[in-house]
């Protein structure tokens, strides 16, 4: 009887997992010029930093039959003399059909990449719209930089809501 309950459970729980979707792409991201900063008052150097970042998706990735189209946002991110210590990202991108997907990201520093320029780091996405709705996902991003601008490469997956 434990078997034949555990084997139900087995497959209740995979009738409800929905499949993950693969995607990849490439955008250049540059600051929107819109840019705030605070001091924290503990030592010279030490600010709070509020920017606005826009991005052109240059290798489109594609969800729901849609191609990303751009995506814009704002960074918060703490910044200690030339060291940045924490960067957070909140946003949101148009595909092709005037969809939009949101997203939130945190941004990964090392010594190693703060020295490089190298911004890498791990995002969610948390809804959209048309039908985006009820998006869910994640993955990974890159960004080296490259003149006044980053080149980003993103992977992840995603899902949405059966119908």
């Amino acid at each position: 009887m434990r078997t034949v309950n555990l084997l139900f459970a087995i497959a209740l729980a995979c009738s409800l997992a929905t499949a993950q979707t693969k995607i990849s792409g490439s955008a250049a991201c540059a600051g929107g010029g819109e840019s705030h900063s605070i001091e924290v008052g503990d030592h010279p150097g030490h600010v709070y930093v509020v920017s606005k970042l826009n991005c052109t998706w240059t290798k489109p990735f594609e969800m729901a039959g849609l191609k990303s189209k751009d995506h814009e946002g704002a960074t918060f991110r703490e910044e200690d003399g030339d060291r940045v210590r924490e960067d957070h990202f909140s946003g949101a991108g148009s595909m092709n059909n005037g969809d939009k997907y949101y997203v939130r990201a945190l941004r990964t520093i090392t010594a190693k990449t703060e020295k490089s320029g190298i911004s890498q780091g791990t995002f969610i996405f948390s809804g959209g719209t048309g039908k985006l709705k009820g998006l869910k996902g994640k993955g990974t991003f890159k960004c080296t930089p490259e003149g006044d601008h980053g080149n980003c490469d993103i992977e992840g997956e995603y899902t949405l809501p059966s119908k």
